[in-house]
């Protein structure tokens, strides 16, 4: 069931972030992403990127884990009022989509044999870059939006209305 759940997942992924691809840029997207070309000494270049890109995905996974860290230890700080209380917690609830897309890239590449090796390994490459381009951008929007609204947050004073 979650095996079905995780492929039916990684389909519509693939559907998603390949559309408008024509069939040259996904048939050579494996060569676009190797580090190293033929012939040189080294680890294989397919096998090379999924190492590059795991070790990406757990470096943004770790930063990630810091910036819902730091908002839930800044949040009694700055956080006077639900208002802005929300902000934080919004702010909290966003940096798990990150996550789930840096675990979907750290997970295991699980080869459907009835689909040639070398296929396999391309479609998951292309599905596991797309996914961190995603997450990369949106930790950065992240982190620069807790980076303005924070101060904003601490200097922020309601205004208390027209009293006698």
């Amino acid at each position: 069931m979650i095996r079905m759940t995780i492929q039916s997942f990684d389909r519509f992924l693939r559907r998603t972030m390949t559309r408008g691809w024509t069939a040259g840029r996904i048939q050579c997207e494996t060569e676009l992403l190797a580090v190293d070309r033929d012939g040189t000494f080294g680890p294989d270049p397919v096998s090379r990127s999924f190492q590059i890109l795991d070790n990406e995905a757990g470096n943004l996974l770790t930063h990630t884990s810091m910036m819902i860290a730091a908002l839930g230890v800044s949040a009694p700080v700055v956080a006077d009022n639900h208002f802005e209380q929300g902000v934080i917690v919004i702010a909290i609830m966003l940096f798990p989509l990150v996550v789930l897309g840096c675990l979907r890239c750290l997970s295991m590449f699980d080869r459907d044999y009835k689909r040639p090796l070398q296929a396999a390994a391309q479609e998951d490459l292309i599905i596991r870059r797309e996914l961190f381009q995603g997450n990369n951008h949106g930790a950065i929007f992240l982190a620069a939006l807790a980076f303005v609204s924070l101060p904003l947050l601490y200097l922020y004073v309601p205004d208390k209305g027209a009293g006698p």
